[in-house]
């Protein structure tokens, strides 16, 4: 198998074991909008904000470091990494634990216990997650995500619906379906029980957290560009404002589930791949379809997400939309930067990334800061976009420390005007309805541009459903 059947094959996997449950999770967002006013939906998102920033402390991103070491490792110090890493997050879960007891008692957190034991969940899922994926089970770890996207889907529902629980429903859905696929994971994998028998081996797993430390602030700053927004916005606009602007980002959030998936199938073929003579070839194809498909899919977003939240979503989010323009351009320049970086980690010089980062962040708030009380909400996204645009322009030169990337700047430049004209378009439009007649074409483009990334997988699927049919 070739390295972009290869890649093919296992973006295929995780998209089965993410996207259609996620999807589905994206339309429960509508529900959302019902069920939940713009006040819980602001504190809703702090939560998830928060937890996202305490997450690389306490995990020590050791899951980014023991995926890494076990593509490459024996049996034995697989079985050592794996150990060593559940051990180091059980004790420092214990330790945030105990100081997240001692911060309760002090001040009054609503659904204090769901949200200690989502933290914990949530740390110990994302590990897990890596290690399987680190042993090349990945038809495991899509069946994992997709249980527990069922699960959380299942969940919520019946605590919106019918037991009309509110946002506490939200979090208590997430820590049941977390629980639940550890609980399977370990059923499932008796290596990950087997592991834990040996003792802590500080000189084994020493490596492992000298190749993730450096993530950690790396990370901060990441969570700095992404999510910071949400306590500047809450600080100057208020906690409806955030539920608003937290309806806006649930939409690219869509594109960033996309990127996510290619990201894990890409992460473990670049590192297979970066001492292959076909390297610099085989990177630059995988970049030039990456920017395109990214662009095209921001065209037929911009126009749809308009429609659909005017269209379908209460009225006290109707202005959501506003909003979403600059954040899918920021989710696209988001995961071209992933790519970039993968450099840093294939290399496991994952300390260079931090600084890249840490300029990104500082320019987000600056510009966020600067501008909010000016152009309200907008101040949020727009800074988004511009420090992710920044971000990729500075791992763009970075990279060719790595490998050298063939990049079309002229088609790459075309692409990107085409969206920013297309979110004018979006703006200008009377009605929603008009924004059908833009989807349409942009749709138009996506296949026109896409062909040669979409039928291959296409032609696999039906393959293969073929082959099912009659036993072969």
């Amino acid at each position: 198998m070739n390295s972009e059947s290869r890649l093919a094959k296992n973006t295929i996997i995780y998209a089965i074991g993410n996207f259609g449950t996620k999807i589905l999770s994206y339309v429960m967002v509508l529900v959302y909008s019902y069920f939940i006013n713009p006040n819980d939906m602001g504190y809703y998102d702090i939560v998830l904000t928060t937890i996202s920033m305490i997450q690389p402390l306490i995990i020590f991103q050791i899951n980014d470091g023991v995926f890494r070491f076990l593509i490459d490792s024996n049996k034995e110090k697989k079985e050592s990494i794996i150990g060593d890493s559940l051990k180091f997050l059980c004790f420092t879960a214990i330790i945030t634990e105990i100081i997240f007891c001692i911060f309760c008692g002090f001040y009054n957190i609503k659904y204090s216990m769901w949200i200690g034991l989502l933290l914990i969940s949530t740390m110990f899922f994302t590990l897990l997650q890596d290690i399987i994926r680190g042993l090349g089970k990945n038809k495991k770890y899509a069946l994992y995500g997709i249980l527990n996207s069922a699960i959380m889907l299942v969940a919520e529902i019946i605590g919106l619906v019918v037991l009309k629980l509110g946002v506490e429903a939200l979090i208590i859905s997430k820590v049941l379906a977390y629980i639940a696929c550890i609980i399977l994971m370990f059923l499932t994998n008796p290596e990950l029980s087997v592991s834990l028998r040996n003792k802590f081996n500080y000189k084994e797993f020493k490596p492992v957290l000298k190749y993730s430390a450096p993530l950690v602030p790396n990370t901060i700053c990441w969570w700095v560009v992404n999510s910071s927004d949400r306590y500047i916005i809450l600080f100057f606009l208020g906690a409806a404002y955030n539920g608003i602007y937290s309806m806006s980002n649930k939409f690219p959030t869509i594109l960033t589930t996309i990127t996510s998936i290619f990201y894990l199938a890409w992460q473990e073929s670049a590192i297979k791949e970066y001492n292959s003579l076909n390297r610099d070839k085989f990177y630059s194809e995988i970049f030039r379809k990456y920017y395109v498909l990214l662009f095209t899919l921001c065209l037929c977003a911009i126009p749809a997400t308009r429609f659909v939240i005017e269209i379908f979503v209460a009225e006290s989010y109707k202005n959501a939309w506003q909003f979403t323009g600059f954040l899918y351009l920021g989710a696209a320049f988001s995961a071209l930067s992933s790519f970039l970086g993968m450099g840093y980690q294939i290399s496991k010089e994952t300390h260079r990334s931090i600084v890249t980062t840490i300029f990104s962040a500082a320019l987000n708030i600056i510009i966020n800061v600067s501008c909010i009380k000016f152009i309200g909400l907008h101040a949020a996204s727009v800074s988004t976009f511009i420090a992710y645009l920044f971000l990729m322009t500075i791992r763009i030169q970075h990279s060719k420390r790595y490998f050298n990337l063939n990049v079309n700047w002229g088609e790459f430049i075309v692409l990107f005007v085409s969206v920013m004209i297309f979110m004018v378009l979006t703006f200008l439009v009377p009605t929603p309805w008009f924004c059908l007649g833009l989807g349409f074409i942009a749709v138009g483009v996506l296949y026109l541009l896409n062909k040669s990334l979409f039928l291959p997988m296409f032609e696999r699927v039906v393959g293969k459903l073929q082959n099912k049919k009659w036993g072969i």
